[in-house]
């Protein structure tokens, strides 16, 4: 376990709430591009959550598994998932709204590369310093 917190440095967090009028997320993955999350974490704040009624489902897709894994979004729940392409995930329409506070831990190594591939892109394009006035 002392491996884990060698590289986690927790250095974002997103609260999320859904309007309930049908809204979702489209089937993704935090990390596609290497910018260094490695662990997702979701604490849900939906009290009498009623999935067939509200929605709202947290649909994951585990790379190379012929299942998927629907998780309801109830409340006092913490779901934990690798934030790489091995959990493509979405989030199904609601219907009632629906709250999540999401925590991701990052693998400070990699998130130093992205740092600097982002710095390096920006100083070749000119756009590292330029402000508006």
């Amino acid at each position: 376990m002392s491996h884990l917190f060698e590289w986690c440095v927790c250095l974002q967090a997103m609260v999320a709430c859904y309007p309930g009028n049908g809204a979702g997320y489209v089937k993704h993955v935090d990390n596609p591009n290497h910018d260094g999350r490695r662990l997702t974490c979701i604490y849900y704040l939906n009290k009498s959550w009623n999935p067939k009624e509200h929605g709202g489902v947290l649909r994951i897709f585990p790379e190379g598994k012929p299942y998927v894994a629907d998780i309801k979004p109830l409340f006092d729940r913490l779901l934990i998932f690798w934030s790489d392409r091995r959990n493509p995930h979405e989030v199904q329409p609601s219907y009632a709204f629906r709250y999540a506070i999401t925590v991701w831990y990052f693998d400070a190594e990699e998130r130093a590369q992205a740092k600097k591939r982002f710095r390096d892109l920006t100083a070749s394009t000119g756009q590292q310093g330029s402000s508006s006035s």
